[in-house]
């Protein structure tokens, strides 16, 4: 995409990359790296192809970008929830073996 751009005189950014990998994912079996000739022809096709896959024009943003705040059922984590009280009890009195 750099190399297209670079091309045709544009930003990098202004290619689309879906665009730019849905032509590489079609054209990528055409490949024939046998010789050097061969494949400098086949990029180069590639690159012509690839300045094609232009953005269009961006729409201004309707609505702000923030981070929407997720409604929890638990409640929220607090300075008495972050050290939980020592156990009375040791491990071995705690736990019961079944047969």
């Amino acid at each position: 995409m750099a190399a297209a751009a670079a091309e045709a005189g544009e930003d990098p950014d202004r290619l689309s990359f879906t665009g730019c990998v849905q032509v590489l994912k079609c054209r990528l079996p055409e490949c024939d790296g046998r010789t050097a000739a061969s494949f400098a022809a086949w990029s180069a096709a590639l690159l012509a192809v690839l300045r094609g896959e232009r953005v269009g024009p961006r729409r201004d943003r309707v609505n702000p970008r923030v981070v929407k705040q997720k409604v929890k059922p638990w409640a929220k984590k607090r300075p008495e929830h972050r050290r939980p009280p020592p156990m009375t009890k040791r491990f071995a009195e705690t736990v019961v073996m079944l047969n």
